[in-house]
């Protein structure tokens, strides 16, 4: 049965699908449908920056995925979350807004995408955004997305940027400015004490427009073809199934699992795997699902010889008072993120730039449990950024209510496991600055009977994670490794766009939620045949 027709199907209403759903009905005459599995973003714990891992933990708002074991952390299932909800992960996540550096941006065009260097992708970062510091060459004054930068008040925060200079690292006033590399003030996507998502952003300024029709609840099971042309949409609404015509594209915002999930299970993919699920085979595009990138964390902590930790504040009394001073006045504590402060660093001297992220935090947690756990002291969330190891999303079964089998395969590669040594060592000098002598207490984990390199290589492999910022399973590129071409179009079909993290051909130096608005904004420009913004070639040059 025929459906309603639209211009543009939308399928997912995350960081990318809001900005496409915004841009495309800035044209009063493009009709666009915005499809989301999930509802409304109405709960409290979304918007209170300060419970973001309460939202995190929410069955009801998040996808619940778990991977395989994973060979190389100990056959460890990982727990990997994703929203669903309007805002997508740009609604659970730690709301850090960091871009990266600029040669991530270099190496893309270096590798056949000339339109994504840094100089083409800086006028898309200053676009999407309203930084609270102010307009300059390097950042925007006017965009949907607010960033605020932290207060990093606090005197663990104070110590961790005092180390830095001191452990012989660079200070960077603004790390997504000009210079990357270094300890920052940590900046955020939050707005007056509420959390600013791409529904805040993007989506609710668009929804009083009568050319977009936006649908929750409503779960996409396959992108219909007519030959080699997408020209609809299945999916089932309040247990109704459900049909959408599109008579330009089809355009999945669905994530970096999801996304190629949808493609596997619309007939496009490797033809053998579809074959093991009797799926008709619509185009053979072997990689749809492989070269899954992501970032491995691991927390190094330390107790504190002062009472200075923010889990002073968060017993349950602290809880409640915390709640009700949001509530009331969207200020104190649950206006934070926790993430007030970061630097970004080299595991060694051979590495062209800088490798290995570290979020601090002014208490402990383990980020991957599922209840909260906060206890005193200090904490560094240090991130692999630019993994050689790669896994894949494969189809565990022909039904769109099945996840799909996930593995990440970290620290599959040697160089991946040398560069997570080295980065746990380089953390230990910083902490052994005088700028801690009067915080300090003793090492937590991985505790000082890891010395060895096999010693702290076996901790990682116990309690290392995910960062959430899996990417590049429909990978843009030329190559036989890539799924999508430059604007996102899936190959060997018509009609079908895939624009989220699952199309950036390699991880970045970074979280990836302004990554992804950025390249939503700039593929959007493409769709609606606007000509792409000129290059800021003078900008980037000064960058490093």
């Amino acid at each position: 049965m025929a459906g309603k027709s639209y211009d543009y199907i939308v399928i997912g209403a995350g960081s990318a699908g809001c900005v496409i759903a915004n841009r495309l009905t800035e044209n009063a005459g493009t009709r666009v449908l915005l499809l989301e599995a999930g509802g409304q973003d109405s709960s409290m714990f979304i918007h209170m920056p300060a419970s973001a891992a309460i939202a995190a933990r929410d069955p009801k708002i998040t996808w619940g995925y778990m991977t395989e074991a994973e060979p190389h952390l100990d056959d460890r299932s990982i727990q990997e979350v994703r929203g669903r909800v309007l805002g997508g992960s740009s609604s659970v996540n730690g709301m850090v807004a960091n871009r990266g550096n600029p040669r991530d941006y270099d190496g893309w065009a270096a590798n056949g995408l000339p339109n994504w260097s840094y100089a083409h992708v800086l006028p898309y970062f200053r676009k999407m955004e309203t930084f609270d510091q102010g307009e300059n060459e390097w950042r925007g004054g006017s965009g949907p997305q607010h960033i605020e930068t932290c207060p990093a008040t606090n005197p663990l925060d104070q110590a961790f940027l005092a180390s830095g200079p001191q452990a012989g690292y660079q200070r960077t006033e603004d790390q997504n400015g000009r210079q990357h590399e270094g300890f920052h003030v940590a900046q955020r996507f939050t707005r007056k004490g509420r959390r600013w998502s791409t529904a805040a952003g993007y989506l609710r300024p668009a929804l009083s427009r009568a050319n977009l029709t936006l649908e929750t609840h409503a779960h996409v099971h396959r992108v219909v073809f007519d030959g080699k042309r997408a020209v609809a949409i299945e999916y089932m609404r309040n247990g109704k199934a459900t049909r959408a015509e599109a008579e330009r594209e089809v355009i999945l915002c669905c994530g970096t699992i999801n996304s190629p999930q949808t493609l596997l299970l619309s007939g496009v993919g490797d033809a053998q795997h579809l074959s093991e699920h009797d799926i008709p085979i619509v185009a053979h595009v072997p990689s749809v699902g492989r070269h899954m990138e992501d970032h491995l964390i691991v927390p190094i902590q330390y107790a504190t010889s002062k009472p200075v930790s923010v889990a002073r504040k968060l017993t349950q009394i602290g809880r409640w008072r915390t709640g009700l001073e949001w509530l009331l006045f969207k200020k104190g504590l649950g206006t934070t993120n926790f993430c007030e402060t970061g630097c970004f660093f080299k595991s060694s001297d051979d590495i062209d730039f800088a490798d290995i992220q570290h979020e601090f935090y002014p208490l402990c947690a383990n980020m991957g449990s599922d209840q909260s756990n906060f206890a005193e002291g200090f904490m560094f969330s240090m991130g692999l950024m630019r993994p050689s190891s790669q896994g894949r999303v494969r189809l565990t079964t022909a039904s769109p209510d099945d996840h799909p089998a996930i593995r990440f395969n970290y620290l599959e590669d040697e160089g991946d496991r040398r560069q997570m040594i080295a980065g746990v060592r380089k953390t230990r000098e910083m902490v052994h600055q005088r700028a801690w002598d009067e915080l300090r207490g003793t090492e937590l984990t991985p505790g000082p009977q890891a010395q060895t390199d096999e010693e702290i290589l076996a901790w990682i492999r116990s309690i290392g994670s995910t960062e959430y910022h899996p990417c590049s399973t429909c990978r843009m590129g030329t190559d036989e490794r890539s799924v999508t071409d430059d604007e996102g179009r899936v190959h060997e079909v018509e009609g079908l766009r895939v624009v989220d993290a699952s199309i950036m051909p390699s991880n970045v130096t970074a979280n990836l939620n302004a990554p992804v608005i950025m390249m939503a904004e700039k593929i959007a420009d493409a769709i609606a045949g606007k000509p792409a913004l000129a290059p800021l070639v003078d900008a980037a040059r000064k960058a490093a």
